[in-house]
C-alpha cells in the first residue's frame, strides 16, 4: 500500500495524519464552521419583516452546512492521492465525513474504515492509525 492516511476530525479541526514508506507525518486543518452563528440583529425566534415572519433558523442552518461543505473540501484537498483513507474522531462530524466520501466514487474506493473515538493527544492519533493500517497489512 502507497500513501496510508488517518484523519481525526471534530467541528473545530482536523488532524490530517499521512504514513508513506515508513515515514509519517501530522497536519492540522482548522473548521472554518462558527460553533454560535449570530445573526445581525437577532433576538427571538421569529422575526417580523414587513407582514412577513423570518425564521432565523433556517438562515443558520444553511450557513452552517455551507461551512461544512468548506471544511470537508478543505480535507479532501489534502487526501486526494492517497491509496487508503481511516476516519475516525468523537460526534457526527466523522461520521458524516465519511458519508460524504461514500458519495465520492474514487475515494469511496480507498476508505478503509470509521470509528468513533474520543479526545486523543497526537502521539495517540499517529499510533492509532498504524495499528489500523498494520492490521490491514497482516490481514
Amino acid at each position: 500500500m502507497g500513501k496510508m492516511t488517518g484523519i481525526w476530525l471534530d467541528s473545530e479541526k482536523a488532524y490530517v495524519i499521512t504514513l508513506v514508506n515508513g515515514t509519517q507525518a501530522i497536519e492540522e486543518i482548522e473548521s472554518p464552521i462558527e460553533t454560535r452563528v449570530r445573526i445581525e440583529g437577532e433576538k427571538k425566534q421569529y422575526s417580523r419583516v414587513g407582514g412577513m415572519f423570518v425564521n432565523p433558523q433556517k438562515k443558520k442552518t444553511k450557513r452552517h452546512e455551507q461551512q461544512l461543505k468548506k471544511y470537508y473540501d478543505m480535507i479532501i484537498n489534502k487526501i486526494k492521492d492517497s491509496d487508503a483513507i481511516y476516519i475516525f474522531g468523537p460526534s457526527n462530524t466523522p461520521k458524516r465525513f465519511y458519508k460524504e466520501l461514500l458519495q465520492d466514487k474514487q475515494l469511496a474506493s480507498k476508505l478503509v474504515g470509521f470509528e468513533t473515538e474520543g479526545k486523543m493527544t497526537r502521539n495517540q492519533m499517529i499510533a492509532k492509525v498504524k495499528n489500523v493500517y498494520a492490521e490491514k497489512l497482516t490481514a
